[in-house]
């Protein structure tokens, strides 16, 4: 009887939706000095933001994102990185062939993580009955913050020019999914969308340091589709706000097909925006094009969530931060006439590996297998002694602030453990100083650092009941609890840090 009873209630209630939105490479900074131009409601209409840091000593989008979901850090969700060391090779980790990709060869999954998330923690505590959607651009964003046991987590496809998912989550596309993605942006031409704006906040038309990708050319306009629907229109649309506008489609599609928050439970949506990021990387921290992939993220999240916010009342809850923020490049230090600079990886490691032959004599291979993920691998077998001579080596690196060999990362600080898992981040973890970046020399700008302009991002909630806790900055590890707090469920199982929010 009682059991009928829960049943008919939860038939008899609409359903709740909960929004995680992650703006890839959104800086805290970025909010307050772009505040003018995004409006009395903030950017995406999401209000005032607080800072939030990560307390780590390195910051990617795949250890971010899995610490927003699991609620911890590398040392037990196991994400050290973009990539990981396996051996003396490195993988993707997201890289798993079993789970082959709808379209395309490959296989991809979220089957590295070593904690559940908060996903995961809403199928189990439902009986599988809520549903966990995720969409983005970058296919280990999607999938970290969505967990093995989601209803589904889409990315974008740079082979077949789709979004896209694996057989682990649907056995094939759905018919749902807009297809033909690529086509409306055959012959787009990316142009300012505030040209007044943006020429006055940023003086330069080219930025310091550019390093354009696929014939995008070094400043506005770019011709992002040149007539063609091909591989080279599939990159460049990744690499420009147009991936926002493709993936948003997608999630839009996704919330009438899944009847997400509709259908008597509180659902789950994760959406992951990479295009500031994107170009970021390549045009640099102040650069025309990342203020306009800043703008046109604004707008076009701000449409989105209007529309589920006109749908759903205050039967939506919308939780909105960013993964990790960026460190400005070399060439725009030089101009600004700042302290910093950039250790360039791809000409560290050679030298890394004379200073090795010089003291432990000539390995024709090589004593180090590489640099990834700001850690270094040795060749084994290797003595005792490389690691000290690597360590020494590295230490006199003037961008260098810590190298620590695997036998040290227990007796180090917090930040230092919080990086480093074992058999997947190599021999020697490596910190950058302030305002300096580790990075391949085709960067204009790149991140990974523990420091504010890496580690401090903003947080935005919007819920009925809820807000803010006022001390601060807060820690990336209270998402993940706050996020299952405002899905009326228990937090994953590693998550055991405060949520962010409270009753108001």
């Amino acid at each position: 009887m009682i059991a009928a009873l829960v049943l008919a209630a939860a038939a008899a209630s609409p359903g709740r939706l909960v929004v995680v939105v992650v703006v890839d490479q959104l800086r805290y900074q970025d909010v307050l000095w772009l505040a003018p131009e995004l409006g009395p409601k903030g950017f995406a209409g999401m209000g005032p933001a607080v800072p939030m840091r990560y307390e780590t000593a390195l910051t990617e989008t795949a250890p971010a994102h899995a610490t927003i979901s699991t609620g911890t850090y590398a040392d037990v969700h196991g994400i050290v990185g973009n990539s990981f060391w396996k051996g003396t090779g490195y993988q993707e980790a997201v890289d798993d062939p079993g789970c082959p990709l709808w379209a395309s060869r490959g296989g991809r999954s979220a089957s590295a993580l070593r904690a559940p998330t908060v996903g995961d923690a809403l199928r189990a505590n439902t009986g599988g009955a809520a549903r966990v959607v995720t969409v983005g651009v970058k296919d280990r964003s999607a999938l970290f913050l969505a967990g093995p046991s989601a209803d589904l987590a889409l990315f974008w496809d740079e082979s077949s020019g789709e979004m896209t998912s694996t057989t682990c989550y649907a056995p094939s596309r759905p018919a749902w999914l807009p297809p033909a993605a690529a086509e409306p942006f055959k012959d787009w031409v990316w142009t300012m969308s505030r040209p007044d704006a943006i020429a006055r906040l940023v003086p330069l038309a080219r930025a310091a340091g550019a390093a354009p990708v696929y014939d995008l050319g070094p400043e506005f306009p770019h011709r992002v589709g040149q007539g063609k629907i091909d591989g080279r229109l599939y990159q460049a649309l990744r690499a420009s706000p147009a991936g926002t506008t493709i993936e948003l489609r997608a999630a839009r599609a996704a919330v009438s097909a899944f009847k997400l928050g509709e259908s008597g439970r509180t659902d789950l949506l994760a959406i992951a925006v990479a295009a500031v990021d994107t170009v970021g990387h390549r045009y640099g921290t102040f650069s025309r094009e990342r203020v306009d992939a800043i703008f046109r993220t604004h707008d076009e999240l701000g449409s989105f969530l209007d529309e589920l916010r006109g749908r759903l009342g205050q039967r939506l809850a919308i939780v909105l931060t960013s993964d990790h923020g960026v460190t400005p490049g070399e060439a725009e230090a030089a101009r600004l006439r700042t302290p910093g600079g950039a250790v360039a990886t791809d000409e560290l490691l050679p030298r890394l590996n004379r200073a090795l032959d010089d003291a432990l004599g000539k390995r024709a291979e090589g004593w180090v297998a590489g640099i990834e993920s700001n850690t270094v691998a040795l060749r084994p077998p290797f003595p005792p002694r490389a690691v000290e001579v690597a360590v020494e080596t590295l230490r006199r690196e003037p961008g260098i602030f810590r190298a620590v060999p695997a036998a040290e990362i227990e007796k180090s600080e917090a930040f230092m453990r919080h990086a480093w898992f074992p058999g997947r981040s190599g021999d020697i973890l490596l910190v950058a100083r302030p305002l300096w970046t580790l990075k391949p020399r085709s960067y204009a700008a790149d991140h990974g650092s523990p420091w504010n302009d890496d580690a401090l991002v903003p947080l935005m909630v919007q819920a009925a009941g809820f807000r803010l806790r006022r001390e601060g900055p807060l820690r990336a590890t209270q998402l993940a609890p706050s996020i299952a707090a405002l899905l009326d469920t228990a937090p994953p199982a590693a998550a055991l840090d405060t949520p962010a929010i409270e009753p108001r």
